[in-house]
């Protein structure tokens, strides 16, 4: 029987998490037109051994795939090399499915044929068990049909896609030969961009079948992590914008550079966050204006696309207001904490 979807679960010492995960993975009657592909990207704990187990007791679905360490980027690339499943979606090892949300997504996986599917999700605390946090809608698919096929075109300009809501036609990604960046964090704008420009339809379901487990400083998104990653992350936000060069030099179509670009900004917004939370100074000034005048001049499109209105109030201001702006950051980050305190 062909494999309807193929989940790769990046694994890297997460002995705590992976049974949670692959449990809510497995509890679908569908599970069998699933193939899950952990990869263990060298974990020294306990994790691919737990993995090993569930393929044991599910020979037809767990596969376990050990590799030396390269990072999630490699654990994807390895991913889409072995995937049979006619889409593709990437589960953390350290998050979950819901496992009812899960078993009607797959229902209405086998009923349409499109290029991507796209699904809202679940962000959980991490501590003192799972508390759901927030339900996080697609962003800009509020106005949008949901459960038919769109053609992408006619939805790029509303939609932005995170790579917790993204299921994709795995022959896609094999003809281009998709490949991420390997040694490196923040490669999931990499897996979300570089595929756009062979997407030509589009399905919004409204099952929250990803649980995005949020609250530990070690974790990429935290700022602690990106501050000490800073130079991943600005590497990854220039093979961006090469990609985006490259697209525009092939004659692309205008809703994907203007797609692109908009991702492209996004990213370059969170550089500036980075930024503006390292110590005020003269250094972290003129850090944040080589950062835009690089833009600027590599992508102006991306430059233009920038939707913060704070970084509009920057570059009007020639960034004289970068103290205040520094400042502000610290101010609001404060009044996150507390709130998460008073939860």
């Amino acid at each position: 029987m062909k494999k309807l979807l193929t989940v790769v679960v990046p694994t890297y010492q997460t002995e705590r998490f992976i049974r949670n995960c692959l449990t809510s993975l497995l509890q679908s009657k569908w599970a069998e037109r699933t193939e899950i592909l952990v990869i263990d990207d060298g974990s020294f704990d306990q994790s691919g051994c737990i993995a090993e187990e569930y393929a044991k007791q599910y020979p037809q679905i767990v596969q376990v795939i050990h590799k030396e360490n390269g990072g999630h980027g490699s654990t994807i690339n390895v991913g889409v090399h072995l995937a049979s499943g006619k889409y593709f979606r990437v589960v953390d090892s350290d998050d979950s499915v819901n496992p009812l949300a899960y078993e009607a997504y797959l229902k209405k996986l086998e009923q349409i044929d499109c290029d991507l599917v796209v699904t809202p999700f679940l962000c959980v605390q991490a501590r003192g068990g799972e508390q759901i946090l927030q339900e996080r809608e697609v962003e800009g698919s509020n106005t949008l049909l949901k459960e038919v096929v769109l053609p992408f075109r006619t939805v790029a300009e509303k939609l932005h896609i995170r790579i917790q809501e993204w299921t994709i036609r795995t022959k896609i990604l094999k003809e281009q030969a998709i490949t991420l960046s390997e040694h490196s964090f923040y490669v999931d704008m990499q897996w979300i961009l570089f595929p756009i420009p062979w997407i030509e339809t589009v399905c919004i379901l409204p099952e929250l079948v990803y649980r995005y487990r949020l609250g530990e400083a070690s974790q990429s998104v935290s700022i602690q992590s990106m501050q000490r990653q800073k130079e991943q992350h600005r590497a990854i936000l220039r093979s961006l914008i090469v990609f985006y060069q490259e697209r525009e030099a092939s004659g692309e179509r205008t809703e994907v550079l203007q797609y692109l670009a908009r991702g492209i900004a996004k990213m370059e917004a969170n550089q500036v966050q980075i930024t503006l939370s390292l110590p005020i100074g003269r250094k972290a000034k003129q850090e944040l204006i080589w950062i835009e005048q690089e833009l600027k001049e590599t992508c102006f499109a991306a430059y233009q696309a920038n939707e913060k209105k704070s970084l509009h109030w920057l570059r009007n201001s020639t960034y004289w207001l970068y103290p205040f702006a520094a400042l502000a950051w610290r101010v609001k980050k404060r009044e996150k904490i507390g709130k998460k305190k008073e939860k």
